[in-house]
């Protein structure tokens, strides 16, 4: 049994977080305090934390590809939704469904010619645009290249 130094409340020793450097070896605040602590802080500091997530997600590319797996996971569950989500997609960004058309079909007559990602050498490659105002100036990038390039920005 423990008291907890917040709550005042004695607990059995399975209501702490295991801490190596306390006597006992378990934290002096029991966890229905410290998990309240915790929400507490998160909620005074939102703006933090959610940049803070955000430069998370970005910057390790186990997490982007964890994510890509789970988007291509969830759009095969729901396929009317996907669908419904890709319309939306195409109908605010005009300009780049249309750079994604031009590269279709300049592929498909031959008038551009798939190239290996350029910072792996895959054969398994996307068209990257620079600049959407020029369809058929692409780089040729793996999908996990071509993920991370996007996530950089």
């Amino acid at each position: 049994m423990k008291e907890c130094f917040k709550c005042g409340a004695t607990k059995p020793l399975t209501e702490f977080y295991k801490h190596k450097q306390m006597a006992d070896g378990h934290l002096n605040k029991c966890k229905e305090c410290t998990k309240s602590d915790t929400k507490k802080n998160r909620n005074d500091n939102l703006e933090y934390y959610r940049e803070y997530d955000r430069t998370r997600h970005r910057e390790d590319p186990c997490r982007r590809a964890y994510s890509l797996a789970q988007s291509a996971a969830w759009r095969r569950k729901n396929p009317e939704r996907s669908a419904e989500l890709a319309l939306a997609w195409q109908k605010r960004n005009p300009e780049k469904r249309s750079a994604h058309i031009k590269v279709g079909n300049a592929i498909r007559s031959g008038k551009l010619i798939k190239g290996l990602c350029e910072v792996c050498g895959s054969s398994n490659v996307h068209a990257h645009h620079d600049d959407y105002s020029k369809p058929l100036d692409v780089r040729w990038l793996c999908p996990e290249h071509h993920s991370a390039e996007h996530s950089c920005r």
